[in-house]
């Protein structure tokens, strides 16, 4: 509630304590008298000089916070599509910035957080990335051994995770671009199913 409808409110309420007061709505330009009385104050005062603190126009606090959000989200936009050929797995496993994903994903818990979030970046503790800081020889599949280790692997391909993809992702086999429209949940719930680290 605004500032100017607490004060109307509590005027209203002080003087309700000493009178009888009644609010009834009253059609504009219908030559009510009270209401032409009102009209013809409102217009001369709209033609003096405005005296007081910028801004003239009152902007409600759900403006700010829309404008803003909507800011934010541009932002974020041109962010991602600034990344061009860098980060090749995310932008291979998410769609991109979406506020949906974003509350959904705030409201998981910190495990589960962390096993999307690596999932879906490639910073986890998978073979290939392990291999890559020089703490592992081989970076093939623990499950399978045939191919790289990686996300993109676990989440569409590994042979010995199909029956587990089935039941979680709601198919055996799927490309990358699949992935970007299956809900956080789902790859949270495959996730842990995997008991991959």
């Amino acid at each position: 509630m605004s500032p100017l409808v607490q004060q109307c409110q509590k005027a209203l309420n002080d003087i309700s304590t000493q009178h009888v007061v009644e609010l009834y709505w009253v059609p504009g330009h219908a030559a009510v008298l009270g209401n032409e009385i009102a009209d013809e104050l409102a217009r001369g005062g709209s033609v003096l000089r405005f005296l007081g603190s910028e801004p003239v126009l009152g902007v409600s606090r759900r403006d700010i916070q829309k404008r803003l959000s909507c800011w934010l989200v541009n932002q974020h936009w041109a962010r991602w599509e600034s990344l061009g050929n860098t980060q090749r797995q995310v932008r291979e496993l998410i769609l991109g910035p979406s506020l949906g994903a974003k509350a959904k994903f705030l409201s998981s818990n910190r495990i589960q957080s962390r096993a999307v979030t690596g999932l879906l970046t490639g910073h986890n503790t998978l073979r290939r990335c392990l291999h890559l800081l020089g703490l592992l020889d081989s970076p093939l599949c623990r499950r399978c051994g045939v191919k790289e280790e990686t996300s993109a692997h676990i989440l569409c391909e590994c042979k010995a995770l199909a029956s587990l993809r089935h039941a979680y992702l709601g198919s055996f086999f799927l490309e990358p671009k699949d992935i970007k429209s299956i809900s956080l949940g789902a790859i949270s719930n495959f996730s842990k199913a995997t008991g991959l680290p």
